[in-house]
């Protein structure tokens, strides 16, 4: 097995792992806990394995994403607790979004001065900065279809992708586009009652997905 390969099934592994107490999450945040939602707790079947098999695949897009492995993995972890939670409420809540953000610039910041890579840092930052503002500019213009939890992810996600270049946060926010169109595509089959101009369609996932899949270019 392939030294690549090695570190993508380390990382599924790792998190299926802590997929129960993702799961736990998961509930916490859809019922509005804002102060106990991280702690450990039983969940029911359907929901672990729905989140073990999320955190399974994207714990293995993280497993050979280019740039800091860690980076990628906790936002393969966070991720599957947000893309759950926001399909399940069409919410990205802020209590998990803003400390996922702190952790992942720190993991930024080690491996800039461990690599003497200054460069990729600011470019991770520039790009959150930019992708940031106009995500936030959307969510006014688009009249409630693009909430600021969308725009704090998109931020995030930016800034992880800007560390490998500017290509790769451009072709992000291209896929992010086609995967939204899809995500609708389902929604409104799936909810014929919702169609309309202000149908919920959770914008969390594609963003998630779309920076896993990035990572591998």
């Amino acid at each position: 097995m392939s030294t690549s390969w090695v570190t993508v099934t380390v990382s599924a592994a790792l998190a299926v792992a802590v997929s129960p107490l993702l799961a736990g999450w998961t509930v916490g945040l859809a019922e509005g806990d804002t102060t106990t939602w991280w702690r450990p707790r039983k969940v029911d079947a359907t929901r672990l394995v729905v989140v073990a098999l999320a955190a399974l695949s994207l714990g293995a897009l993280a497993g050979s994403g280019r740039g800091p492995w860690p980076a990628w993995w906790l936002l393969a972890a966070g991720g599957t607790v947000l893309a759950v939670v926001d399909a399940q409420c069409n919410l990205l809540p802020a209590r998990l979004v803003y400390p996922l953000a702190l952790l992942e610039a720190g993991v930024l910041a080690v491996a800039a001065l461990s690599t003497d890579d200054v460069a990729a840092l600011a470019r991770a930052g520039s790009a959150a900065f930019v992708v940031g503002a106009g995500w936030f500019i959307l969510a006014f213009a688009a009249g409630g279809g693009v909430g600021l939890g969308d725009v704090r992810v998109a931020t995030l996600t930016a800034g992880l992708l800007g560390w490998l270049g500017w290509t790769a946060v451009m072709r992000a926010q291209l896929v992010t586009v086609l995967l939204i169109v899809v995500t609708a595509g389902v929604v409104a089959l799936a909810r014929p009652d919702l169609r309309g101009r202000k149908m919920p369609v959770p914008l969390g996932p594609s963003l998630v997905l779309t920076s896993l899949l990035m990572c591998w270019t």
